[in-house]
């Protein structure tokens, strides 16, 4: 006689129940014993918040996966408040964040597999030249900060969702952006950046502040007020945040409330990258979903308000001298690309991880290293042509398998790939690690999704169908 998977299941539970019992009461009475002999508590607390942690992980990877996800939109402003009032010792908080999602991720992988594909290929190839690059010179912690998206990436490639998890991600998703936007206006319309500037202040290596203030970074120039951050590091940061949620919004919701929202945040923060990638990417999904109605009612809805909204935030100034092109920003811009472009020809190998870039300034204590606006010129002044090139072989190769499934997951996949293609070619934002986790998650969620879906086809018959709406 043999036993049924249900109850096999229930002797499965009840042995993991009673496991996990026994445990916790050998915990405790060791905790005694140990208090009795004199011997402090404090170093096992954090050693059992981990074990409680890594039990969660394991028991419920899909939670603790979404849990990860929504927690890095507060990740930068927590781990800074965290340095400020607590120890030091919190400042690894930010390399534990990738530990516990390579963890999360080699526990899917072990559930649910992993069919490589070609944008794996490029991703692996890229990585795998920056690593024989980095054995010629470079630093091992900027290679790992330039390729955090892979990590992210990672992660939604060996997740499986349902469609009613996959809804549910996304429509939260768009709410904590939107009550995030809603939030950062508090700091922009009446606290101003007075807390702000003594946070960062604090913070040694942020470089982010001038004499206790802010610098232009969270400015602008034919702008008097502070562009809004919310809870992340930076106004170009919260800007493709607000993209993201933008494009997910409108894949996934009908509430314009939600959209509302995140617009006055994206507006507010005066990101230009953002803006245009969010200009490329929804008309885009406009057409490919069939929706031009709806995107020239909110469209011309938007229009109107944000034309109403430049007086009311002193705009402007900052649009007049950004259309004519004579502000520094975009002066600055261009000059960057031209010197990327002449530093990558001079050094087609590339100049090692670290010298060039964010690390080339911040982590060498050198305010005058070699730093340039655009993430591909970054990748290939800093390992080469050849890996410059594989990662744009990853964009592209991920855009064209998300284009051609045509289901929500894609077309938001679509959305974010080419508003934060844009994005790139006017900041390196490729080293935000929580950004990271907004972007590159779902784009690999999408591949994941379209691998399933060839794979089924062949023997099923039928073609996917398209989401209708």
């Amino acid at each position: 006689m043999s036993a049924t998977p249900q109850s096999v299941a229930k002797e499965e539970n009840s042995f993991a129940s009673a496991f996990g019992i026994s445990s916790l009461v050998f915990i405790l009475v060791l905790a005694v014993f140990l208090h009795v002999l004199g011997v402090s508590l404090a170093i096992f607390v954090p050693l059992l918040g981990a074990a409680v942690l890594l039990w969660i992980v394991v028991q419920h990877p899909i939670g603790a996966l979404g849990g990860f996800l929504a927690f890095m939109s507060v990740f930068p402003m927590a781990v800074i408040l965290g340095e400020y009032f607590g120890p030091p010792t919190i400042a690894w908080a930010s390399a534990c964040s990738r530990v516990v999602l390579v963890v999360l991720i080699c526990i899917l992988w072990s559930r649910n597999g992993l069919n490589l594909t070609t944008p794996d290929w490029f991703a692996l190839a890229c990585v795998a030249l920056a690593l024989v690059r980095l054995v010629f010179g470079g630093t091992l912690i900027s290679l790992l900060g330039d390729f955090n998206c892979m990590i992210a990436y990672a992660a939604g490639r060996v997740t499986v969702l349902n469609a009613n998890l996959e809804r549910r991600w996304a429509t939260r998703a768009v709410w904590i952006v939107a009550v995030l936007s809603v939030l950062g206006m508090t700091e922009v319309f009446i606290f101003g950046e007075g807390p702000r500037a003594m946070l960062y202040s604090s913070v040694s290596d942020l470089m982010t502040t001038e004499g206790g203030a802010l610098n232009a970074v969270f400015h602008a120039q034919g702008f008097a007020g502070l562009r809004e951050s919310a809870t992340m590091l930076g106004p170009l940061t919260f800007g493709s945040l607000c993209m993201i949620g933008l494009i997910l919004w409108w894949v996934y919701c009908r509430n314009p409330l939600p959209g509302a929202m995140i617009a006055a945040g994206l507006t507010c923060s005066l990101t230009r990258s953002a803006w245009l990638g969010t200009t490329l990417a929804v008309p885009l999904l406009a057409v490919l979903m069939k929706q031009r109605r709806r995107f020239f009612l909110y469209a011309g809805l938007g229009l109107a308000l944000f034309i109403v909204s430049i007086p009311v935030l002193g705009l402007g100034d900052y649009l007049s001298m950004a259309k004519s092109g004579q502000d520094y920003s975009t002066q600055g811009h261009r000059e960057s690309i031209f010197d990327g472009m002449e530093y990558v020809l001079d050094h087609p190998f590339g100049s090692g991880a670290g010298s060039v870039g964010f690390y080339a300034s911040a982590m060498q204590n050198n305010s005058y290293g070699v730093f340039f606006e655009n993430t591909y010129l970054t990748l290939a002044a800093e390992y080469g042509i050849a890996t410059g090139l594989c990662f744009l072989g990853f964009l592209v190769s991920a855009l064209w398998m998300a284009w051609q499934k045509r289901t929500q997951l894609g077309y938001s996949a679509v959305g974010i790939l080419v508003g934060f293609g844009a994005v790139m070619m006017f900041a390196p934002l490729h080293l935000d690690f929580p950004l990271a986790t907004w972007i590159w998650f779902p784009v690999g969620l999408a591949v994941r999704s379209s691998v399933a879906l060839q794979d089924r086809e062949p023997g099923s018959g039928t073609a996917a169908l398209p989401v209708t709406y």
